[in-house]
């Protein structure tokens, strides 16, 4: 009977294991990789489109632009962007004219992995904007991207091979606990039938 419960571990530590192994790996999400409003230098005038490429193609379930005044807060326009492979462009209203100044594009996607994200890109327009302070913009903003996604998903901040652990983990202790709720079952019933 020992030799049976022990075999039973370890086929449901290999069943485990193998559904974890065969599970699809996650993948991070879409970032931003790219665009006409990506980059250190200051743009000569607001741009008539706004164009944001990603690291790989977003569905077209969900997915809005918002620019925004750095300075003020207030928000210009916001708008559906039409897709174009990984870029997801919007065009400018006409009336928005904001000239020099610093902005931000908002955006919230639906990634190719079909998980929402959120992020945000700044950029400068004019000569007021040096570009050192654009390249510290993007790095803040870029940073400002990733804890909004890591906000959504904690374990996306892991790297893959801690993903792994945890998942193979978390199969292990519920193969383990069918193991034993079976094992209690067999011995429950065992002790019923012998009186």
């Amino acid at each position: 009977m020992q030799l049976r419960q022990v075999t039973t571990g370890i086929a449901a530590g290999a069943a485990g294991l193998a559904i974890g192994l065969s599970a699809p790996l996650a993948v991070a999400h879409d970032s931003v990789i790219g665009g006409n409003v990506v980059g250190d230098a200051p743009l000569e005038e607001f741009p008539r489109e706004i164009t944001l490429e990603f690291s790989g193609i977003p569905r077209d379930d969900f997915n809005t632009f918002a620019v925004s005044d750095k300075s003020s807060g207030e928000v210009l326009f916001d708008a559906t962007p039409t897709i174009d492979g990984r870029n997801l462009t919007v065009e400018v209203p006409q009336d928005i004219e904001p000239g020099d100044g610093e902005y931000q594009v908002g955006f919230r996607i639906t990634s190719s992995d079909g998980h929402s994200t959120l992020g945000s890109v700044p950029f400068s327009v004019g000569s007021g904007a040096g570009g050192h302070e654009a390249a510290d913009a993007s790095a803040d903003g870029a940073k400002e991207g990733e804890e909004a996604q890591e906000s959504q998903d904690p374990l996306s901040s892991l790297p893959t091979a801690a993903r792994w652990i945890i998942g193979v983990g978390a199969v292990l202790v519920v193969g383990a606990a069918l193991f034993a709720f079976g094992a209690k079952t067999r011995r429950a019933g065992g002790e019923g039938s012998e009186g």
